[in-house]
Order: structure tokens, then sequence, then C-alpha cells
């Protein structure tokens, strides 16, 4: 005979399978604050991309401004090292461009969300972007300063482990370019940097748009991004190519072309992000770009 006080239970057990396998390209993370994470494919960073240009271009004056002003600071960095005398550190001062990316695209992350909400950005409210998480965002710079000093002291290490008993110059350098010693340095510092890039866009890659977006802390942010980036890898990778490719022809135009491709990239982030991040969301829904707005009435 059966008990019909079990059918409830049997019931209730039945119709709860659907409810967990009705999404299996969501996870629920360690950190009760960390987001959840969609699943892209590579076809979608050319969306980024487009979405990216179309943004560029409807902010066309405000995204250069912001680029212009980076570039000029990189300038000074790079003239400040040659009349110290340290202009050996001019290209890993250039290279390092690439470690503080997440850091200089948050200005580009707002101009995206204020476009996207239907308000007209300026160049002061992408340079005071940080105003929606101060702490988090702050803190993240501080991180990303601190690795960008270890990368130019490390850069200097590997100089001189390869070229032993000589002062590092430009001219030395040039010299030596293709003998077995420059070779063995080109291979050398090309593997630290890429291990330094590595992990930069492991937890860079989503955490400042999502502090910014979501006014979320610091370690969730970096433990969501890095999840992200491995649960989406293959299309990270090529995300990650792209930015390389795309800063590369920034720098060897002597800083002339990151005016186009530094926007370029910064705004295909912040949709990259709009994407990935949407997982706690129901199918077809994105967070809405209004939420910062609506979220300020409410502090």
């Amino acid at each position: 005979m059966i008990n019909e006080n079990e059918v409830p239970s049997k019931n209730t057990s039945q119709t709860s399978k659907p409810h967990s396998n009705d999404q299996p390209h969501r996870d629920l993370l360690l950190i009760k604050e960390m987001a959840l994470i969609t699943e892209v494919h590579t076809d979608d960073v050319w969306k980024w991309l487009s979405a990216g240009w179309s943004d560029l271009k409807a902010n066309t004056f405000v995204s250069i401004s912001y680029a212009t002003l980076f570039i000029i600071c990189g300038l000074i960095l790079s003239f400040g090292f040659y009349f110290m005398g340290w202009p050996y550190l001019i290209l890993p001062g250039l290279t390092g461009f690439l470690l503080v990316g997440p850091a200089v695209g948050i200005g580009y992350y707002e101009i995206s969300r204020c476009h996207a909400a239907g308000e007209k950005p300026s160049l002061w409210t992408a340079i005071t972007a940080a105003r929606y998480n101060k702490l988090g965002i702050f803190g993240f710079g501080v991180a990303l300063a601190f690795i960008f000093q270890v990368w130019i002291r490390i850069s200097f290490t590997v100089f001189a482990l390869n070229f032993k008993g000589v002062m590092p110059d430009w001219e030395i350098i040039l010299m030596r370019t293709f003998s077995m010693e420059g070779v063995y340095f080109g291979i050398s510092i090309a593997i630290v940097g890429a291990v330094f890039a590595t992990g930069i866009f492991l937890v860079g890659a989503f955490s400042m748009p999502m502090m910014m977006d979501r006014k979320s802390v610091l370690v969730p942010s970096l433990f969501t991004s890095a999840a992200a980036v491995i649960r989406n890898r293959n299309a990270m990778i090529l995300w990650a190519a792209m930015i390389v490719v795309f800063i590369g022809i920034g720098l060897v135009t002597a800083g002339i072309g990151l005016i186009i491709t530094l926007p370029l990239i910064g705004h295909a982030t912040w949709h990259a992000y709009k994407q990935v991040m949407s997982g706690d969301l129901a199918d077809g829904i994105s967070h809405s770009t209004g939420m910062l707005v609506a979220g300020n009435k409410s502090d």
C-alpha cells in the first residue's frame, strides 16, 4: 500500500531535476558575491569589436580625447626615462602598457555605459569613472602599479643576466640584437612578459568593469574574472590576441595608432563583460545599462 504522504516529496524531487538541469551552462561559484558566468564563443569576439567600433564612432571626441591623455602620459614617462639616463627602460615601460590596460579602460566602460543608457558622456565622466567604486578600483590600480614596477625591475634583471658586464644602452642593445646574447634576451623577456600578461589578463579581463557596474568588492571581482576567462578560454585566447595586435599596432606607429585602437579595445571590453557576466539572469536578458543610475539614486 502506497503512503500518500510520500507522493508530494516524490513529485518535488521529480520537478526539481528539470530546474537544476535547465541551465547547464551556469555555475554557482564559491563566493556569493561572484557573478555567474555565461559561456561565449570565438564568434562573439567579432561582435564585441563591432559593438566597440559603434561606440567609438558615436562618441568619437570623448573617446579619442581620453586616449590622448594616456598617450601624453606615456610620452612624458618615456622622455623622463631618457633624460634621467635610463633609456633602456623605455621599451619595458611601453610594453608594460599592456599590464596596466585594465585600469586605463575604465573610462571607456563609462562612456559605453552612458551611451547605452541614452546619456551623453563627457571627458570628465570618463576620467572620474572610478567614483562608482572608489575603494575596489583604487585597490586594483595600486596593485597594477606595483606589478608595473616589478616588471621594470625584472626586465633590468633579465638584461643583466643576458648581457653580463654590459651597461644597458640602446646602442649596445641594437648592436647585439642578432647575436646569441640578443636572441636569448629576446626569448627570456618574451617568456617573462607572457607570464605577467597572462596573470593580469586572468584577473583583469572583467574585474574592473564588474567593480564599476555592480560595485562589487575587489577579491570576488578578481576571482570572477579568472573563472570567466578559464571557462571561456577559446574565446578569451582570441580576445587576448586581438588586444595584443591592436595595442601592438598602436605602439609601432609611435603611439599614434593608439588614438583609435585604445578606445576600440576599451569599448569592446565593456560589451564582452556585459555578455559574459549575464549568467545570473534569464536567457536573453542582460543587465540594465541604467542600473548605476538607479543605484545612485537609492544611495
